[in-house]
């Protein structure tokens, strides 16, 4: 990890940070999967066989986990895109935090939902230094377009 960039560093941190969020709701609560499983009765009625619209889930979670995979190692403007993704996800789990104000005591996956939002704003924060380090052109602009400063 010691030749990892600091958004190196966040993304992995927030891929741990990311397992035990999961365990958290495991051992705690999975309120939230049953108002996925609500969510997806309705998409399931859309097929004749229930197991292609899983299939299709399965379909479009690989594609968009190698996209961004793929965009990663492209670097320049595509590495900050999946940076970028990887931050909403993370800053996202604050409505964790929302639902336990909303009912007024802990609800599952609130304690790392604080560390999850704080590695994505620090992700963000890394993505935006590491920007303006990069030259223009490596970020995949044009010379015209490059900004003077």
């Amino acid at each position: 990890m010691k030749n990892l960039n600091a958004t190196a560093r966040w993304i992995g941190a927030i891929g741990i940070i990311d397992v035990l969020h999961l365990t958290e709701q495991m051992l705690f609560g999975l309120g939230e999967l049953a108002t996925l499983k609500k969510a997806l009765v309705h998409y399931y009625t859309w097929f004749q066989q229930p197991d292609y619209g899983t299939v299709l889930l399965a379909m479009i979670a690989s594609a968009t986990l190698f996209s961004v995979i793929c965009a990663a190692m492209a670097g320049g403007m595509g590495r900050v895109a999946a940076g970028g993704f990887v931050g909403v996800i993370a800053i996202s789990e604050v409505h964790h935090l929302c639902e336990t104000v909303s009912a007024g005591h802990y609800t599952a996956g609130s304690v790392t939902a604080i560390p999850y939002f704080a590695a994505g704003v620090m992700l963000f924060r890394a993505l935006l230094r590491e920007r303006r380090r990069v030259p223009e052109r490596a970020l995949g602009c044009p010379p015209e377009a490059a900004v003077v400063r």
